[in-house]
């Protein structure tokens, strides 16, 4: 290399670090001095005006709690390598409305928007239509059908040594596998905590409600816990990848298969992003219309499955202009880095039952299995995906975390901390059809062991 090049390739080093340390000094775009108090700004005058102010208003809120939770986890030497902005963003809302500092406006508003306009869907359509209709077309047919294998092995492995774990403690395998596993590997509370309360309902002695208080602080623990394994292996990846063959795929999942260059990164007219992101937008919510639809028609099924399977077949069998995809994976970009700090924030406020988390934190037989049973999902998950030539961080990810975390919200978290939200599609298989399958193995396990 000649004394040029070497002065090229410092400069260029230079000018990324630069880049870098800018962008750590904005949050969503602004200088951090800048953002911090036109945030306390909205939070003040929100809190002050009367519940239900609206979409607008809403948006305000999460996207100021989160752009700066985010900022601040992210910020923290050691703490960001855990996931530190997206543990922040999922439980520091949580606990402002425990101790009572969140004022009931702001919740109430976040409550009233997050169900009105389904802001979830809205986000999760996005990240799915832009990440398999953006996806190389190898990719979804090497990856789709293989993952179902270690989604199969992990739910079974799971529930085979917390049944065993179980039985040696003295708890008993039925209390275990329907009070840990079950809920944990559930696809989150809606999927897979109430259903699973009904099957022990069926077989116990109280009702449904009652059981399902003991399963959510798992639901809830896990996904903290999946959050935090993602971010570390994330990290393990980076520093470690190298060790041995077809362990970091650096957002690859199928081994032999290269991620196209982002869209974003080629666009040099504001008009044509603005022109391509309106298309995209289009054409996920028209997607999940027809996904929607199919749902009500099937109810078994929920409407991300569907949508799954449609953007699917479309990628596989229909040829696409360039243009489309690049509209889709466009939107996808723009809502993976501006909405999903906001929608963390919503679910904290919303969904985060502190109380109930710190009951299962005090029980530390109760915790131990719930951290055995993730710990066990991402290793089994990795290893078997290893096996069937997927890569191994990416398998424990996609099949093993999705099914352990929180269901979509859950996907969401794990990927933003393991910086692989091209994956969504996976963990979406594992948090629906995995759910799916652990409800159909709790209900024939159900007679023999409550």
């Amino acid at each position: 290399m000649t004394s040029r090049e070497v002065e090229d390739d410092s400069a260029q080093a230079e000018l990324t670090q630069e880049k870098k340390q800018t962008i750590d000094r904005t949050i969503m775009g602004l200088p951090v001095l800048a953002f911090i108090p036109l945030a306390i700004i909205a939070l003040i005058a929100v809190s002050f005006t009367t519940e239900g102010t609206g979409m607008t208003a809403a948006f305000a809120v999460v996207i100021s709690l989160g752009g700066v939770l985010m900022w601040v986890g992210s910020s923290i030497p050691y703490f960001k390598v855990i996931g530190g902005g997206v543990v922040l963003c999922i439980l520091v809302p949580a606990i402002f409305k425990y101790v009572g500092v969140l004022p009931g406006s702001i919740e109430g508003l976040v409550a009233s928007f997050y169900d009105t306009s389904g802001f979830g869907e809205f986000v999760v359509a996005a990240l799915i239509t832009g990440s398999i209709l953006g996806m190389p077309r190898s990719l979804l047919i090497k990856a789709g059908a293989r993952i179902l294998i270690p989604i199969i092995v992990t739910i079974a492995a799971c529930l085979a040594v917390l049944g065993l774990v179980g039985e040696l403690t003295g708890v008993g395998a039925g209390y275990a596998i329907f009070f840990v596993a079950g809920p944990v590997l559930g696809g989150g509370v809606a999927a897979g905590a109430i259903p699973i309360s009904e099957i022990i309902a069926q077989n116990g002695d109280q009702p449904a409600s009652a059981y399902l208080t003991v399963l959510v602080p798992a639901v809830a623990v896990a996904n903290i816990i999946c959050i935090v394994v993602a971010a570390v292996l994330n990290t393990v990846g980076k520093k470690q990848g190298h060790r041995f063959r077809a362990f970091n795929g650096e957002g690859v999942l199928a081994q032999g298969v290269k991620l196209p260059e982002g869209t974003a990164e080629k666009l040099t007219s504001p008009a044509a992003a603005v022109k391509l992101a309106t298309t995209g937008f289009f054409l996920a919510g028209a997607l999940f219309t027809v996904s929607n639809l199919l749902s009500d028609l099937a109810p078994a099924l929920h409407a991300y499955v569907f949508l799954i399977v449609i953007c699917a077949l479309v990628k596989v069998f229909v040829p696409l202009p360039e243009y489309v995809e690049a509209s889709v994976d466009l939107w996808y970009v723009f809502v993976a880095n501006s909405m999903i700090p906001a929608i963390l924030v919503a679910i904290s406020i919303i969904a985060i039952n502190l109380e109930e988390v710190l009951s299962l934190v005090s029980d530390p037989g109760y915790m131990l299995m719930t951290l055995l049973t993730v710990v066990i999902a991402a290793v089994v998950a990795g290893f078997v995906g290893w096996l069937v030539k997927l890569y191994w961080i990416e398998s424990a990810i996609s099949a093993g975390l999705g099914l352990a975390d929180f269901g979509s919200s859950g996907d969401l978290a794990v990927l933003q901390a393991s910086q692989r939200l091209n994956l969504l599609p996976f963990l979406s298989i594992s948090s629906r059809i995995g759910g799916g399958i652990v409800l159909v193995a709790l209900s024939a396990l159900a007679p023999y062991l409550l």
